[in-house]
Parts: structure tokens; sequence; C-alpha cells
């Protein structure tokens, strides 16, 4: 469990409930919570995962994981299920089962005024106890997926906030009004030097790409990716390979010492730096770009989620996606700093925040509770 006090009593006390599945899950809690405490509330944040028996939350973690890298197919057909609420809830039914009892006694513990998920598995046990009147408060919550799906729209929660217009849009075809647009939230400021890591390539003077495997470093292809942007001498490709420091090594092997870096606490800098960011999932790294003004490109995306968020955005106008790496450079060269294309790319982009976004949340969540919604 963690989480930390504001020193204003006066304000309201939120749980969070995030997951340690992957960065963006955790980096959304934690930027909800700085707004939150930046307007003198209080919050408290724990891992759904760690409401699961003995070491069950690990073992959900880690096959996870392994269907992403070893079974991207079995993945797909899991995902695949998601889209339908029946089959959907059979799938998560015994989780949320089983993590139901401990998250009631934390929520009696803790008495939140306001529960805020942030990972599907928590919206559907905060759903339930929402329900039961477990939960007193509101219960809502925060997407990161760009698709809903029927998960994230566990019936129960008192509001339900997309990462866009369209997503908005989606999601009101299961929860109705309680669908709500929130945009991506990311840490405002202008970013802040990240050493060893330059706009620019040490010797070449070639514009960086920054080529993302996200924070746990499942980048199957990455390896191809950076060698065939090397091939062009028209791009430096840099390897951010998260706390996946086998695979930083293995890009090293292959293309050599200055092509990959591990895990960087804050790549606001380094996004603002770079020609364009090179990833797989449309997630938290991918709405960072968008926040600095830098293009992105969703290559050979990742099963499920990757796939959805990769056509979602594509059709929106505001990502190219490229499934060979002849298309991932096409794309690149049509990203030229002078291009019509590359600032039509960054304003829609930039186009699914919502600069009211924290006003919005703390104006819902304050609102006056009442039951649970059907």
């Amino acid at each position: 469990m963690t989480g930390r006090q504001s020193p204003h009593d006066s304000g309201r006390r939120y749980l969070i409930i995030s997951a340690s599945m992957g960065g963006g899950h955790d980096a959304v809690a934690a930027e909800v919570a700085r707004r939150l405490e930046s307007r003198g509330h209080r919050t408290q944040r724990i891992d759904v995962l760690d409401l699961l028996p003995a070491a069950l939350g690990s073992a959900v973690r880690t096959s996870y994981g392994l269907m992403l890298r070893h079974a991207p197919g079995r993945y797909q057909r899991i995902y695949d299920r998601f889209g339908d609420p029946d089959a959907a809830r059979r799938l998560v039914e015994p989780l949320v089962r089983l993590a139901t009892s401990t998250a009631r006694a934390t929520v009696d513990e803790l008495a939140p005024d306001v529960v805020i998920s942030t990972f599907h598995l928590a919206a559907a046990v905060a759903g339930r106890l929402r329900e039961d009147g477990a939960i007193r408060g509101r219960s809502v919550v925060v997407l990161t997926e760009f698709v809903p799906h029927a998960v994230w729209l566990s019936p129960g929660n008192d509001a339900y906030f997309c990462l866009s217009p369209a997503a908005r849009g989606i999601a009101a075809t299961l929860v109705g009004d309680r669908a709500l647009w929130l945009g991506p939230l990311v840490r405002p400021g202008p970013p802040s030097p990240v050493p060893g890591t330059p706009a620019l390539a040490p010797a070449a003077g070639l514009p960086v790409v920054l080529v993302s495997a996200g924070s746990w470093g499942i980048g199957t292809h990455l390896a191809e990716t950076i060698r065939a942007l090397i091939a062009t001498r028209r791009y430096f490709p840099l390897a951010l390979c998260g706390h996946n420091e086998q695979l930083a090594a293995r890009i090293r092997a292959v293309a050599g010492p200055d092509y990959a870096v591990g895990w960087r606490p804050d790549l606001a800098a380094s996004l603002a730096g770079a020609y364009a960011l090179v990833e797989n999932s449309g997630g938290q790294t991918c709405t960072e770009a968008f926040a600095v003004g830098t293009p992105v490109v969703i290559h050979a995306p990742l099963p499920g989620h990757g796939r959805a968020a990769a056509e979602h955005l594509e059709r929106a106008g505001a990502v190219r996606r490229s499934d060979r790496p002849e298309e991932l450079i096409a794309a690149l060269d049509e990203l030229h700093l002078e291009a019509d294309a590359r600032a039509l790319q960054t304003g829609r982009a930039r186009a699914v925040f919502r600069p009211d976004s924290t006003d919005l949340l703390v104006r819902v969540t304050e609102s006056r509770s009442g039951a649970a919604p059907r």
C-alpha cells in the first residue's frame, strides 16, 4: 500500500486502485494523486494485484508478460473476449471474487470519500463494492487505454473517464452518459534535461528516433527495427528498453553501445528533443509524446490493446502505423520537420487532451453521492 497525505486536513479522502501491469497504470495513478494533493485532498494508492490471495497477483502479472512475449495470439484471443460484456464478466469473475473480500476490508479501514480505479480489474472490483454499498462515496474509473472494453466498463461505477472524445463515444454504448472525456493525464510543465540522452546523436548529427519497448521492455521486433533505422543513415535510433536490461544488452551487442538505454524516470525532455517516437502499445509513453508535440509511429503493435490503440489513433490522424521496417521508414520520412503532415499529426494528437481535465475530475468526484448507478 502506497500513498501520502496532504498537509491540508480539510480535503476529501481518495483511494486510488492501480496495478503494476507495465508502467502506465501506476503512472496515471501517481499523476491523479499529484493533482488531487495539489488541491488539498488526501490520497492513498494500492495495487489491485495485492488484493488477491497468496502469490496470485504475482502470477497474474508474470503470465501476462509471458503471453505478450511468447504467446501473442493467445493474448489476442483473450482480449477479443473483452469486447463482449457477458464473456468479459465470466472471464474476470473468479479474480473479482478473490479480490473483493480484501478490497472490502481495505475500504472499511481507509473510509475513502472517493475510489478511483486506473486498471480494468480494479474497476470491476470497485464496481462490485459500489453496487454492494461497501463504497458509499463515488467510484470512478480513469481509463488508460484508448479503446474501452467491457472490463473497463464494469457495472456499478459512477463515471468512466475516457482518453478521447471518440473513446467516450465507444464507452457510451455500454454506460451511457456516465462516459466522459477526460483526456490523457501527464505531468505538465516544461521538461527538465535528462543527462546522457542527447537530442542529436553524438557524432553523426542525425535526428534521434526514440524506439520504446515500454517499461517492461517487450520489444519482439526491436533489434530488427534498430538495424533498419541505422541502415538508412538518416536517423539515429535509440532503443528505450525499460527495466529489461537483457534486451538493452542484446541491442548493444547487435547495434553498438550507443543505441540502447534502460529505464528513465522522466522521458519528457528526451521526447521533446526527439525527431519522433516509435512505440508498440499506444500507452503512457505515447501520450507523453503527444503532450510535447513529438510525432508518434506505432510500429508492429502488441496484440490486444496495442493493435486496438493503433487502429483507433490512426483513424483519428494522431499517429501513423507501420508493420514492416520499410513502412516505418516511409512514415518517418513523411514526418520531416518542415512537413505540413508533421504539424497536422501533432495537432490532432494534442487535441485528445482536455484543458480542464483536473477540474472535471474533481467536479465529478465531489458531486453528491447517491445510489450506485444501474
